[in-house]
């Protein structure tokens, strides 16, 4: 009995000094499980529901390959995979087990080329958004990366036969995913 109001009091203790921590704008509290450690505050409106989580989990990449010297391909938001970023919330005085938070942090998608034989390269990628978000492109030796809501990029470049499989991966702060992704991809070669 004595354990228990040891116990009660001591989490009443805790949520007091939880909320004068929350008054200083400290995410960190004390937890309740009598170890030397800190808990964060579990805020209902950062997680996903079960089902972002199995879109999440099947990757859905391009399945037909983008031609060296063929078409310029269009891209949009509904062609790339979301990116989550995981964190495990162990709440103050609830025990049982933590809290998994997962927070979109980005977009990726990965597609074949063909047509790589060891000849000069131009890759072009532009396209826009209405988020400012970092772009990263690579295939092969190539890597190239752009910023902002305007994405331009175009280098030349020689892979020695190594572009097989592109990925692009656009990646933001939590809590500003973009509404619009649209994005063309044309790989050339010298005629």
């Amino acid at each position: 009995m004595k354990k228990q109001i040891v116990m009660l009091i001591f989490c009443a203790l805790s949520m007091l000094s939880s909320e004068v921590m929350a008054f200083d704008e400290s995410p960190l509290v004390r937890c309740c499980d009598f170890r030397d450690r800190f808990c964060e505050p579990f805020e209902i409106n950062h997680s996903f529901s079960e089902q972002q989580m199995l879109d999440a989990a099947k990757p859905m990449n391009l399945s037909a390959p983008i031609y060296v010297g063929g078409a310029r391909y269009t891209l949009n938001k509904s062609d790339f995979n979301p990116v989550y970023s995981t964190r495990v919330i162990h709440r103050p005085c609830r025990g049982g087990d933590p809290i998994i938070i997962n927070t979109l942090v980005g977009y990726e998608v990965t597609f074949p080329v063909d047509g790589d034989y060891g000849q000069e390269l131009f890759f072009d990628i532009n396209g826009r958004s209405n988020k400012s978000m970092n772009l990263a492109a690579s295939c092969g030796t190539f890597n190239a990366s752009d910023s902002g809501n305007k994405f331009v990029i175009s280098k030349q470049q020689n892979t020695a036969q190594s572009c097989k499989n592109m990925k692009l991966k656009f990646t933001f702060p939590s809590n500003s995913a973009p509404a619009t992704i649209d994005l063309t991809v044309t790989i050339s070669e010298q005629l």
